[in-house]
């Protein structure tokens, strides 16, 4: 049995259809201020396995290191965290030195940024640390490990990133 169509199931021929598409496409990225160029690379290189694939063997890397660290520098629960505090510094200049050399969009990209270093630093560790010390009655000590580490860590990151030469 036939029904009647409405207006959204009018049989469109795919060539007409995706030229309505990149149109619109087009236009939305105008609107964003997006450069075309660099949003087709984009969608280029996350579409291949390359960058997927660099993603996956760069945090299996980092992760490893961090665990590293974290064996390394153990404390006691509600203890001042160095293990993170270093992993979270540590990474902070490399993630500067890396966005100065490194194009975003890139396998290489995927490889330190995305996945050695996002394996390798650790903010949800950090934020459960804070929470042991404040559990631990070390309320003072929880923002002075907040505060050294927001503020390190964007200082580390600026410094790292300002005084590095454009590639």
């Amino acid at each position: 049995m036939n029904s009647p169509r409405s207006r959204c199931d009018v049989d469109v021929s795919a060539p007409v259809r995706d030229k309505y598409i990149a149109a619109r496409t087009a236009a939305v990225w105008y609107e964003r201020g997006v450069d075309r160029a660099l949003a087709d690379r984009t969608r280029e290189s996350v579409a291949s396995t390359g960058p997927w694939l660099a993603v996956a063997v760069g945090g299996a890397i980092g992760a490893g290191l961090r665990w590293a660290a974290g064996a390394a520098w153990a404390h006691d629960r509600g203890g001042w965290p160095w293990a993170t505090l270093i992993v979270n510094l540590v990474g902070c200049v490399a993630i500067g030195v890396a966005a100065r050399r490194l194009h975003v969009g890139t396998v290489a990209w995927a490889f330190v940024v995305t996945g050695v270093l996002g394996g390798f630093t650790t903010f949800s560790s950090f934020a459960v640390e804070v929470d042991q010390l404040i559990d631990a009655g070390r309320a003072g000590v929880a923002l002075g490990y907040v505060m050294i580490t927001m503020i390190g860590g964007y200082a580390a990151t600026w410094i790292a990133y300002r005084d590095r030469p454009p590639s």
